[in-house]
């Protein structure tokens, strides 16, 4: 969370004043001194180093300011709190914020230069105390700045959301960046952002919901945010939109990782929509956006089993029983074929598990079971019998295989007898 909320901070002399302003009774302030007294030697000098600045000689600009300084006295406040000013900015664009921090001091102390630089002075000191990690003493110089200014920039509101995050008054801060998103006639997507953060620190999820979708609408292609927003509403336990805004997601194709769809396909399965569920994944790994294994054939197969889609749940368990090292998924396939009465095709599939093997001896018990059965309704006695005889062997199955070889002896004795009738 911190990345997010350091995000204003970073913006340090990109501009300070926005759109909107909250306008307050305070007198504005008159500058001591007499403004914009400077002698054409000093001018010219100050000129010279501005425009070494510019040129990112820094350590030239400020050797000639400091040197400059040491001549000047009392009468020269005007040209030393410009000095002043420009080492702060020299010190700030080098990252020595503590350093930079002072010269603003020493510029706004002197309270010569104009109202515009004064003001804006001071809202960079307290911006560069915060940066060098002294949020109190930041919250001090922008409330000072707050004090005199006659109106206070939205963005000034929001530096002391961040200042206030940064000590952990999630309350303080809420209140202050919701001011200056109040102000704003256009509030800034980190604004949003750290509001989302504080919100969370509070476990306000419903305002969290809240913010998301306005972020949302500022940045519809952010995937962040609707990865956010679903399972905000998920833990809410609004189940339907949590599904909802992960599928819209889905559908603008914001997906770029297999825990995308696999997510998706969970909301689906989660919120009983087995077809969906089915479909998503199948066609992700038939798009090769999922590994295809035997884990994730074998979801597929059951969510398309649990549609009833009993021929696309049988085509995706042929597929994880090619990654099975085991007959189980070929066991699963044959309780399939025997609902079909697809005997022939049971017998393959039951074949094949006790081929692989690996079963436990209830699940083997059975395999033999249902090919006798299998074998039996195809009028394979012989083969039925012998799968009968083997599933007497397990526990489990033993009854059933006796009852079933009493009953394959009345059906082999009818077969006998049909034989004998139908010849001449």
């Amino acid at each position: 969370m911190m990345k997010i909320i350091n995000v204003l901070l970073l913006c340090l002399f990109a501009g300070v004043l926005s759109a909107g302003a909250l306008k307050t009774d305070n007198p504005v302030r008159k500058p001591a001194g007499q403004v914009g007294l400077m002698s054409e030697p000093q001018s010219k000098k100050i000129t010279r180093y501005s425009e070494m600045l510019a040129d990112e000689k820094y350590a030239e600009a400020k050797s000639g300011l400091t040197a400059m300084l040491a001549k000047l006295n009392e009468r020269d406040a005007y040209v030393q709190g410009i000095i002043y000013q420009l080492l702060g900015h020299i010190d700030s664009l080098s990252g020595n914020y503590a350093g930079a921090a002072s010269n603003f001091k020493k510029a706004i102390d002197f309270d010569s230069l104009p109202n515009t630089t004064h003001f804006q002075m001071m809202l960079q000191h307290a911006q560069l105390l915060m940066l060098n990690d002294d949020h109190r003493g930041g919250l001090k110089s922008l409330q000072a700045y707050m004090n005199i200014v006659d109106e206070i920039p939205d963005s000034a509101f929001a530096i002391k959301a961040n200042a206030h995050v940064q000590l952990e008054q999630y309350r303080e801060a809420k209140d202050a960046i919701k001011q200056a998103i109040q102000l704003s006639d256009k509030p800034k997507e980190t604004w949003y952002q750290l509001l989302l953060a504080i919100h969370s620190e509070l476990s306000e999820y419903t305002d969290m919901a809240d913010v998301l979708r306005i972020l949302i609408s500022l940045s519809p292609n952010k995937k962040v945010y609707w990865m956010q927003l679903h399972s905000v509403l998920f833990t809410l336990k609004e189940d339907k939109q949590s599904l909802a805004v992960w599928e819209l997601a889905y559908r603008k194709n914001l997906f770029d990782k297999e825990s995308d769809y696999l997510q998706l396909f969970k909301l689906y399965s989660y919120n009983d929509v087995p077809y969906k569920a089915a479909e998503t994944l199948q066609k992700a790994l038939d798009d090769k956006k999922v590994e295809s294994n035997f884990k994730h054939w074998k979801q597929v197969g059951a969510v398309w089993y649990e549609a009833r889609e009993l021929r696309k749940a049988l085509a995706a368990y042929e597929k994880a029983s090619s990654f099975a090292s085991d007959g189980d998924m070929d066991l699963t396939r044959s309780y399939l074929y025997l609902d079909l009465e697809e005997w022939n095709n049971a017998v393959d599939s039951l074949n094949n598990a006790l081929q692989k093997g690996g079963l436990d001896d209830t699940k083997t018990g059975n395999a033999w079971l249902m090919l006798g059965m299998s074998q039996a309704s195809l009028k394979n006695y012989a083969r039925a019998r012998t799968a009968f005889q083997n599933a007497i062997k397990y526990e489990k199955s033993r009854n059933n295989a006796q009852q079933w070889l009493s009953h394959l002896t009345t059906l082999e004795k009818k077969a006998e007898v049909a034989q004998e009738t139908s010849s001449p």
